[in-house]
């Protein structure tokens, strides 16, 4: 069988079958943004990993090694971002060709410590070893979060409404302009897509809030694309579910730069990825009371669509009473 035919999710089910968790300590394990454990009364432990591999993930060709580093610990910090938890301790450990200078190593360094300064991470160990073409950046990382308060995927209940915290689409723009410098763009705009693709944030804060309100029912951050996202809440959560394509939030400087490089800017916003926003779920009910929440505490929350009984599918209203399906797309890292 070859690893097309699974995919990268498909590889994953068929990897952790039979895998032991039996400990009583393992409240989630496989199957989220983190493993949860409980090591204590009042708190629980997230436990996460993110790699990242030249050529995959990321280029010299455009990005230096303080962007590198700074990306692969944020992307792990989104991770705890996404169950409603806080950064704490991390191991980061490199493949190394022994083509790349030290220098860039030294790089990478700077931009691993600015993540952790950022978001208040000890980094605490880690191991190097010698990879044989391309660096691989990999980092483990433990958080925490009140011991009942982590927030799954698998949450979700028909009528409960669809949000996300940002606007969408800007990495898979910025990306498109690194690897098409031609795109004749303002500097401006250039600029503010290539950080969002090159230099991403984690939205910890806002998961801490929603985590707090006690009243989201699933949560993920939006790493692989939106699409692929609901389709995990969806299948995790055994639901459906109908987004509305005007409600998509979306920043002017995006929809710029795919008029100008002649791109749709939905594909960015549906299959894009590593926006590294939140996309949560919550009863009808709760969102007024998460809306004031978020907005005290200067944090966006756009309201996207709804939940549906799982027989009704995923799909996307694009205006009027026209609806679509909405397949599942994204990255996917084995499929051809």
């Amino acid at each position: 069988m070859r690893l097309s035919s699974l995919g990268e999710f498909g590889l994953i089910e068929l990897l952790s079958r039979d895998l032991v968790d039996s400990r009583p300590e393992v409240i989630k394990g496989i199957g989220d943004d983190a493993a949860v454990l409980q090591v204590g009364q009042d708190k629980w432990l997230l436990f996460t990993a993110d790699m990242l591999v030249e050529g995959v993930h990321f280029s010299f060709a455009y990005a230096t090694p303080e962007q590198v580093g700074l990306k692969a610990v944020v992307a792990s910090v989104s991770d705890i971002a996404a169950m409603g938890g806080w950064p704490m301790h991390a191991l980061i450990s490199l493949g190394v060709p022994l083509h790349i200078p030290v220098e860039a190593l030294e790089g990478i360094y700077a931009g691993v410590r600015r993540a952790a300064r950022e978001y208040g991470v000890d980094i605490v160990g880690g191991d190097t070893v010698k990879s044989p073409e391309r660096l691989v950046v990999n980092v483990a990382l433990l958080g925490e979060v009140e011991a009942g308060r982590a927030i799954y995927r698998s949450g979700a209940r028909p009528g409960d409404l669809l949000f996300v915290t940002g606007t969408l689409g800007n990495a898979a723009a910025g990306l498109y302009l690194c690897a098409h410098p031609e795109v004749p763009v303002c500097p401006e705009t250039r600029d503010f897509l290539r950080r969002a693709h090159l230099e991403p944030r984690a939205r910890v804060g806002a998961g801490r809030v929603l985590a707090k309100t006690g009243k989201v029912t699933a949560l993920d951050d939006i790493s692989d694309g939106l699409a692929s996202e609901l389709h995990e809440i969806c299948r995790a959560s055994g639901v459906g579910c109908r987004i509305s394509k005007p409600a998509l939030p979306v920043d002017f400087r995006m929809k710029k730069a795919a008029e100008m490089a002649g791109r749709d800017p939905l594909d960015w916003i549906l299959y894009g990825g590593e926006d590294f926003e939140l996309v949560f779920t919550a009863p009808r009910d709760s969102a007024p009371l998460i809306q004031k929440e978020m907005a005290a505490h200067n944090e966006e929350c756009y309201l996207i669509g709804e939940i549906l009984p799982a027989e009704d599918g995923l799909s996307m209203v694009l205006g009027g009473n026209e609806v679509i399906p909405l397949p599942r797309g994204g990255y996917d890292h084995f499929k051809d």
